[in-house]
């Protein structure tokens, strides 16, 4: 019995003791929050984690709604049922829950986030900030705020994010110049929200802040480091023409997924470039159109049946001309053969029955007095 209380017990073996190469990978599994406490504990778990965050879906917001509202907005594009999207999180509905959201951006305050009983989540990447007191600023100060925030995450993380979802106010020149220097990016989603926020856009700012973002796209689509990588793209709201975006489809040639969403300023030479001058539209397997690229005719179809590889397709929001929604579907049945097509919706014109709505008289004495 001596003999066994006589051995000297082993000690626990720290983490931080095996080969960084082995602990980055093991930190490559976590979700943001726990990355982040990790990053808490010392200097050299700061580096390691600063260079292990992969995925990020980010949003910075003024007030609890426009945050809950832009989450909502994000939930509008329909998911693929055959086909993996870059875009759609994983579930993680039946694994156990992890820590609530909290973010290392921190001001102070810890009412300044978004709980997940505000609004069910269960994506480990996702990072929401709440500015507090934001009725207390200016809309000028907010921005810059945003502006800073936004691109000092980017700058830190710039080396190993792979899969970027980012909510923006609106794309300036800084931001657009922290995006074009993510070299590891492989799928990017960038939204520029039209919710309301606690301060409105000064009328002074409306034009040179629309001026600008039409220099940041341009920027943004002539230098991005990443693009010949580039896996998936998606934009929604963004005042990006149809040139910027063939300039940035040009050099990803293996572009499978692309997702264009109220970008007004995109039309009919969208589905010109497509048919071609996109090297990738071969290999193209999403693609969805919502609310731009112009009317739908039958040169527009005959395109999309030169994308040969198309699993995903949809149209919703888009306008047709001399085309009806019945001949899109017989296109998709006879020609394209596309396993998930979700074709316009026919536009309702006013017809020439009555619209007056009959009220049963019983109804009018009972509540008319």
């Amino acid at each position: 019995m001596a003999q066994f209380c006589s051995q000297p017990t082993s000690m626990p073996q720290s983490i931080l003791t095996f080969p960084p190469e082995i602990i980055v990978n093991i930190l490559s599994f976590l979700p943001v929050p726990a990355l982040l406490k990790f990053s808490q504990t010392c200097h050299y778990s700061h580096r390691l984690a600063t260079s292990s965050l992969h995925t990020l879906s980010l949003g910075i917001h003024s007030t609890k709604v426009s945050g809950i509202i832009s989450r909502l907005g994000a939930t509008q594009f329909p998911r693929p049922k055959h086909i993996a999207s870059a875009f759609t999180p994983p579930d993680y509905t039946a694994s156990p829950p992890g820590p609530s959201l909290r973010s290392s951006y921190s001001t102070g305050n810890e009412s300044a986030y978004l709980d997940e009983e505000d609004f069910e989540d269960n994506d480990p990447y996702r990072v929401t900030v709440l500015i507090p007191d934001a009725q207390s600023f200016t809309y000028t100060t907010l921005l810059n705020f945003h502006t800073a925030l936004t691109r000092s995450i980017l700058t830190r993380h710039g080396s190993t994010l792979r899969n970027l979802d980012l909510a923006l106010w609106t794309l300036n020149l800084p931001v657009a110049k922290a995006l074009c220097g993510l070299e590891a990016l492989r799928s990017i989603s960038l939204r520029i929200e039209d919710v309301p926020h606690v301060r409105a856009v000064p009328r002074s700012r409306v034009f040179s802040q629309r001026v600008e973002q039409r220099e940041a796209w341009s920027l943004l689509t002539s230098n991005a480091k990443w693009a010949p990588r580039l896996n998936a793209l998606r934009i929604e709201g963004g005042e990006m023409n149809g040139e910027q975006l063939a300039t940035l489809l040009r050099k990803s040639r293996w572009c499978s997924e692309l997702w264009l969403c109220k970008c007004s300023m995109i039309g009919t030479e969208l589905w010109a470039f497509l048919g071609s001058e996109f090297e990738g539209r071969s290999d193209l397997k999403i693609l969805g159109v919502m609310r731009c690229g112009g009317q739908i005719e039958d040169e527009t179809l005959r395109i999309i049946g030169g994308m040969t590889s198309l699993q995903f397709l949809t149209l919703q929001g888009c306008h047709l001309y001399g085309v009806e929604s019945e001949a899109v579907e017989e296109w998709n049945r006879d020609i394209w053969r596309i396993r998930e097509c979700i074709p316009p919706q026919p536009r309702v014109e006013p017809g020439g029955e009555s619209t007056l709505i009959e009220v049963d008289p019983a109804y009018l004495n009972a509540y008319g007095q």
